[in-house]
């Protein structure tokens, strides 16, 4: 009987010890990932001026299909 509640007991010990541990990992990961993000500069105002100077062209919408004479003759 004694040896039985020894089992038991060692065994609560062993889940309360893996689930802190896995509490501890879990929470250095949360820091981890906000250190992270506050490491994300936004884009410095010299390279929004540059992008904004570079200007953006409308994509032309193209047919690419070729038509049934050009597909036959392979032209």
């Amino acid at each position: 009987m004694a040896n039985k509640k020894k089992q038991q007991q060692k065994k609560k010990d062993r889940e309360k010890r893996v689930a802190k541990e896995k509490h501890a990992a879990d929470a250095k990961k949360r820091t981890q990932e906000k250190t992270a993000k506050s490491s994300l500069k936004p884009a410095t105002q010299r390279s929004q001026i540059m992008s904004a100077a570079v200007p953006k062209g409308n994509p032309v919408m193209t047919n690419n299909k070729s038509s049934f004479t050009q597909r036959r003759t392979g032209g």
